[in-house]
Order: C-alpha cells, then structure tokens, then sequence
C-alpha cells in the first residue's frame, strides 16, 4: 500500500481511498505478473562486467575456417559484493518447465547451451551478444551463428543454424574489432516443447579466416510469448 502511495500521491485517509488504493496495487501487481509471463530474458556476464576481464581465447591457424563454440566465463557470485552474472528473468512457462535456463561451464568442450524448454510455437525470441576479435593477419573476417538441435521426433531431425551479420577486420592485424550480435527467430514446431526435458536448444559459434583472439563480453536470450 505504501508504494502505491508514494507512486500516485494517494492518501488513505476515508475508507473510498482505501478501496482505491486497494484496487490500483491490485492492478499493478496483475500488470507486474501479465509482463512476467508473456515476456523477459536470460543474462550471461562475464568478469568485464564486474571490473574483471572478458573471456578471451586464441583461434590457432589449425582451427581457422571451421564453426567452433564461444568460450565464456559467466561471473560467479562474489558474497556481500555482487550476485554475479546469472541474471535469470525468463518467463514463467520457463522457469516453470525447468528451473535453469542454460547448461555448460562456457568452457572448451563444455560450451553453453542454452534451453527453450517452455516454449511453444506462438514465441519468439531474440539473441544479443557482445564481443570483440583480435585478428593476427591483416584483412581478416569473422562469421557468427546460432547453432540449434530440434527436439526428439522432429521432421526434419538434422541440427541448424541462423548466421550473424558478419565482421570484417579493415583495419589491419592486432586491433580489437568490438561486434555487437542481434538474432531474431520464431519457435517453429521443431525446437519448441515436445515434453518434459524435450525441446530445442542452441548454442553460439564463430568461424575466423585467420587466427586471432576472441574475447566474449556478454551473451543475452531476450523471450516473448
């Protein structure tokens, strides 16, 4: 009662104001709740954000020209300080169909995958990272995507994926390029919830075609139903 007081300036002084007050909380509350469940996101931050550094790891010369994971370190909790980079505010058909929203440490061979256990064909979504390149050769490129697996007895069962818009290095070797990633997509039939523990999934991956360091800052899942 005393939010809605200081909000909107009401002063329940007579039983009529009371009432009103009552009925604008109860409004707000039902607003707050329709927002949770028809739209939020899933933050991962890395140690950039928390005066640290982001995670940073070489593409060799062996690996140039082939899709691989991103290597990232989500901020763990510090006590009494920050609560770390795990920002969960996924809609409620979410948080209900599984309580974690991703899987994997974000490190080599363990990459982060993150889950869409909850959606259904009706949502859609849009995946942000940021990110920047450190290319050893002059005039390099790098390409990203989001990489999916469709959920069991779908047709057609093979994985997919979406390209990025890609980065072209210009300025020459040894500089940092900083990309900002922005993909959108629907929930189609193959990656939405098939049952419990049984829907689509991806992951983010980038190719170079020369060797150079990437250091990831941040990745972002932003959900509408």
């Amino acid at each position: 009662m005393a939010l809605v007081d200081r909000i909107l300036g009401i002063k329940n002084e007579t039983a009529e104001g009371a009432n009103t007050a009552l009925r604008i909380g109860t409004a707000l509350e039902d607003m707050v709740s329709d927002y949770s469940a028809q739209a939020g996101y899933l933050g991962l931050l890395s140690a950039v954000y928390f005066d640290g550094s982001a995670t940073s790891v070489d593409i060799p010369a062996e690996q140039v020209g082939i899709w691989q994971d991103v290597v990232m370190t989500v901020q763990a909790p510090v006590s009494g300080v920050h609560l770390g980079g795990l920002v969960d505010e996924r809609v409620v058909s979410m948080t209900n169909a599984n309580s974690v929203g991703h899987l994997g440490t974000g490190s080599v061979g363990d990459p982060i995958v993150f889950l869409l256990e909850g959606l259904q064909t009706s949502s859609s979504c849009t995946f942000k990272t940021s990110l920047t390149f450190e290319p050893d050769e002059d005039g390099g490129r790098l390409d990203s995507r989001i990489f999916f697996n469709r959920h069991s007895g779908a047709t057609p069962s093979g994985d997919f994926s979406i390209d990025a818009a890609g980065l072209a290095m210009e300025s020459g070797a040894d500089e940092e390029y900083p990309q900002i990633v922005n993909v959108q997509f629907f929930i189609g039939n193959t990656i939405d919830t098939n049952g419990v523990g049984d829907a689509g999934k991806f992951r983010f991956q980038v190719k170079s075609d020369v060797a150079g360091t990437v250091s990831m800052n941040k990745m972002a899942l932003f959900i509408q139903l």
